[in-house]
């Protein structure tokens, strides 16, 4: 049987239909492929937007920057604290490709430095997010946020 072109063309255009659809339906069923919303409540997120701006204002006109440094497998962050004044917040580990290793730490303490090691944090791209005030003025909140990878 001869083949004209009529045909090969719709056989290309058929072939290639079926190549994409291929690929539309693997990427929907395949687990390694699925991403999550940045947040569930991203209208409530959007809200609170505003105080998060005016925290971190406060947190640069504070004088001393938090210091987030990696140092072999442990991430330390080192918040100023002069005063030695306790310090109330917490800390927020975002990781953008999988909302599963996010997790988030407490801080009420003296101590100004806080390590986190291998175990809690998976090698890769994270934002971390430290809010805080002290004792003396807890009317005055502090926001201050960053990217790394580990």
């Amino acid at each position: 049987m001869k083949i004209n072109w009529g045909t090969s063309i719709v056989l290309a255009f058929v072939a290639f239909i079926v190549f994409i659809l291929f690929f539309v339906v693997k990427t929907f069923t395949q687990p390694a492929y699925e991403y999550d919303l940045v947040s569930e409540e991203y209208y409530q997120d959007e809200l609170e937007f505003q105080q998060t701006i005016n925290n971190s204002e406060n947190a640069s006109v504070l004088g001393e920057n938090v210091i987030f440094d990696k140092k072999n497998n442990q991430f330390v962050i080192t918040i100023p604290n002069k005063k030695k004044d306790v310090i109330n917040g917490f800390i927020k580990f975002y990781r953008p490709s999988n909302e599963k290793l996010d997790f988030s730490e407490i801080l009420n303490s003296e101590e100004n430095t806080i390590v986190f090691t291998d175990k809690q944090l998976v090698k890769g791209r994270w934002n971390v997010m430290v809010t805080w005030s002290y004792q003396g003025n807890p009317s005055e909140v502090f926001y201050k946020k960053e990217s790394f990878y580990f």
